[in-house]
């Protein structure tokens, strides 16, 4: 092999590097973003069922006829402006993902990454 064959082999061998680095990187960047948008969506669902439960407390307050307590009602103002918060960011970290998992190319780069789409994207695909 001449010296032209050996700086190929070395351009192509440094190539296969950067895709395969380029690759790590991006798996490693969707799966924080997965995990993040998945955690939220479970906070979300904390503050909902926080929410129905006091709820069930302030309605069981009202059909006791006993006056409506304002810890519970400001608890409950607080839990409907958390969820409300938790549930705009679940849905911003599943578009940021999908987004990001979109400009992955459909190639073996894209298949190496393994992830799938969550929300609107992964509804599409079935």
């Amino acid at each position: 092999m001449g010296t032209a064959g050996t700086v190929v082999l070395i351009v192509v061998v440094l190539l296969v590097l950067v895709v395969a680095l380029w690759s790590v990187a991006t798996r490693a960047a969707l799966v924080r973003m997965r995990d993040l948008a998945v955690e939220a969506g479970a906070l979300a669902e904390q503050r909902r069922s926080r929410l129905a439960d006091l709820s069930a407390h302030l309605a069981a307050q009202e059909a006791a006829e006993a006056p409506a307590d304002p810890q519970t009602v400001r608890a409950l103002a607080d839990a409907e402006h958390r969820l409300a918060g938790d549930i705009a960011f679940h849905s911003a970290a599943v578009r940021a993902y999908d987004q990001r998992l979109s400009a992955v190319p459909a190639s073996w780069v894209g298949t190496l990454t393994g992830l799938h789409p969550l929300g609107a994207a992964a509804e599409q695909q079935r």
